[in-house]
């Protein structure tokens, strides 16, 4: 039962992928229409296996442009950059604090920017998920026979976390 359960997870996450760059809107969008589209390109539950959570709102949105950790919309309407934006701290927010995701894609800088760390975290996603699946297969035999599996998992999480807070730290003080 768990291995089937585990394997379903896997497959679903192997399949999930975030858009590149090229395939945001060029089109700016209205807030409906950002909601709508990144509810979709988030489907995979992020947090949990129920999906009642809602990763994306327009209050969240609005918090964002209000704590100023995203540009503001212009004319109300919402392009490239803001999906960037949004994906990244939609996708981080399970693990890490709002100011430590803002050190990752700080406000204030321009598009070409905003494009090379989008880019980079979709390429880096992608292969932290293939690594991810490569050493759950490896572990798997011994990992069901109790709940070693998820203490791993959490273990994993906590020093991931541990890990990206000294980096960035590591480098706000390179940065001084």
């Amino acid at each position: 039962m768990l291995r089937q359960q585990l394997k379903a997870w896997e497959e679903r996450m192997l399949s999930f992928s975030l858009p590149a760059w090229e395939a945001l809107p060029e089109l700016e969008l209205y807030m409906d229409q950002v909601i709508l589209l990144l509810s979709r390109y988030l489907s995979f539950p992020l947090s949990g296996e129920s999906g009642e959570d809602k990763v994306i709102t327009a209050s969240i949105v609005n918090n964002y442009v209000r704590m100023k950790v995203m540009p503001p919309p212009v004319k109300k309407k919402y392009g490239r950059v803001h999906l960037a934006y949004l994906l990244v701290f939609c996708t981080l927010k399970q693990s890490l604090s709002i100011a430590s995701i803002q050190r990752l894609l700080p406000m204030g800088i321009d598009e070409g920017e905003v494009e090379r760390i989008y880019t980079n975290f979709v390429r880096q996603y992608q292969e932290a998920k293939t690594a991810f699946s490569k050493y759950s297969e490896m572990i798997l035999p011994d990992a069901l026979a109790d709940d070693s599996l998820i203490i791993f998992a959490a273990v994993v999480s906590n020093l991931s976390k541990a890990l990206t807070e000294s980096l960035l730290s590591a480098g706000a003080e390179t940065a001084k």
